[in-house]
């Protein structure tokens, strides 16, 4: 007796992709009664310095051909979620008062634990942060299949083990959004970073002269996510982030290398089945700024210290390569992070959003920005007394020491305010790329604003978009309205 089981565990699997499980089994005739198949899948609840597991397990009847079909997706879109604060294990005082690393947003990488500069950080957040809301964008998930059946007419079903551990797959989970032309299994191969073609997770909407652009301003925060080192793609050699930073004319204004190891928040390792497999890394000039070079994962020169200053980089080039100098073989794509000088004409609003493999985009809008608060209010009437002329003297001085005819009288009274505050912001004529931004920040489960170092979640409120045909393909501008997740204003 045995099971065969056809799932895919050779690859990263996104979590609202086409996830399933086939499962057929040789077990039939005598002895065999009330028979089911089981499911029982264990992932992770806490980070991987101290593992702590959760098991759910699930049971399947058969179908006419005796197989049965597991929608492994309904499952896994609640165990990964978007990723919101870095993972954060350990104590920032350096370990003597044994209390957590102190919480941040996400795009603010580095994140400090044990006094110790993490530029890099694993994809599945401290218990900490609150896991009934936020998991972590990754999870290693372990399933294990049994038959299941009763020896005897009308027994009570029984898990079956035949001892061979043959039944049990081990599955890399992120969150991310699958799409109508993929199949079960997704084409990985140009994430895995071991030559100068391969991809990051983000950054990826406009290539120029070879190199991915992305823009931002010199005192904006950035982060970029990757597929990991793992005993899954042992061939990735993310092992060190070179940056190299240029002015205005080309010329080099020194560089910064930062290894992915254990040190910094990441680990390069062929073995590694934790959820480092997918990692975040600061990488905006204020990210970078914040990092110790006497720390022993970087070497190089921090944007503040180079020649003219911050100021002087016009722009900088990111890509994995063999060594800290950057010399040698590159093992992904060259990124061109491009430091724009924002028209002071308006207000720039950052926008930070999720694409679908989970990972954290950005985007400057730079345009007309409008605000409004609407405050609705809900009132209760109260009957004002009426001075009437023909009472007493002292009717009326007792009535008029409540009620002073020179103070006003409410004749209705607010019992609740609610505010609402909300903004619209106007994008410029967009270019083709900057639309599939678009789309995606319409599709993205979360939005936030940023403000230096702090981040406000959004709600979107636009539920379309109009584009033109390809035969008559334009330029447009876009209304974006959203109202504050959190308002600044509470209902009273």
């Amino acid at each position: 007796m045995a099971l065969t089981i056809t799932i895919n565990d050779e690859h990263v699997n996104l979590a609202t992709g086409q996830n399933v499980v086939y499962l057929s089994t040789n077990s039939t005739g005598a002895g065999v009664y009330n028979f089911r198949y089981l499911m029982e899948l264990t992932y992770h609840v806490e980070d991987s310095g101290s593992p702590v597991t959760k098991e759910i397990s699930f049971t399947q009847q058969q179908n006419q051909a005796g197989d049965a079909v597991f929608n492994l997706s309904e499952i896994y879109k609640t165990i990964v979620t978007p990723q919101i604060t870095p993972s954060t294990s350990g104590d920032p005082s350096g370990g003597s008062l044994g209390i957590k690393g102190v919480q941040k947003s996400i795009h603010n990488l580095p994140t400090i634990v044990n006094t110790v500069s993490e530029l890099y950080t694993g994809g599945l957040i401290d218990d900490a942060n609150g896991l009934e809301a936020f998991r972590g964008v990754a999870n290693v998930l372990t399933l294990k299949f049994y038959e299941y059946y009763a020896t005897t007419p009308g027994g009570i079903p029984e898990k079956q083990t035949d001892g061979t551990g043959d039944d049990t797959k081990s599955i890399y989970l992120i969150w991310g959004r699958g799409q109508e032309d993929e199949g079960v299994i997704l084409d990985w191969l140009p994430y895995r970073l071991f030559n100068d073609t391969k991809k990051f997770l983000s950054g990826n909407y406009f290539v120029k002269d070879g190199k991915y652009q992305v823009y931002l301003g010199k005192d904006d925060y950035h982060t970029f996510a990757f597929l990991n080192r793992f005993d899954l793609y042992t061939s990735s050699t993310p092992k060190f982030l070179y940056i190299e930073y240029f002015d205005s004319s080309g010329v080099s204004l020194g560089d910064l290398a930062c290894e992915n190891d254990s040190a910094s928040g990441g680990a390069y390792d062929a073995t590694l089945d934790d959820e480092r497999f997918y990692l975040f890394c600061g990488i905006g000039l204020s990210n970078l700024q914040k990092i110790d070079t006497s720390e022993s994962p970087y070497t190089g020169t921090l944007p503040d210290s180079v020649t003219g200053g911050r100021s002087a980089i016009k722009y900088y080039d990111v890509y994995f390569s063999a060594n800290a100098s950057g010399a040698g073989t590159e093992y992904s794509a060259t990124y061109r992070f491009n430091v724009e000088t924002y028209c002071d004409k308006y207000e720039v609003s950052r926008l930070a959003y999720m694409n679908r493999f989970g990972a954290w985009e950005y985007i400057n809008l730079n345009k007309k920005r409008d605000d409004v608060l609407k405050v609705k209010k809900e009132y209760v009437t109260k009957p004002l007394l009426m001075q009437q002329v023909g009472l007493a003297q002292f009717d009326r001085d007792y009535i008029n020491t409540a009620y002073p005819p020179e103070v006003a009288k409410q004749g209705m009274m607010s019992t609740s305010v609610a505010p609402v505050q909300s903004f619209t912001l106007f994008t410029d004529y967009l270019q083709d790329f900057e639309i599939e931004q678009i789309k995606d920040l319409m599709m993205s489960p979360q939005i936030h604003l940023l403000d230096g170092e702090f981040a406000k979640a959004l709600i979107l409120e636009n539920s379309d978009m109009k584009l033109k045909g390809e035969k008559n393909r334009g330029l447009y501008q876009y209304e974006l309205k959203f109202n504050f997740a959190n308002p600044k204003y509470r209902t009273t």
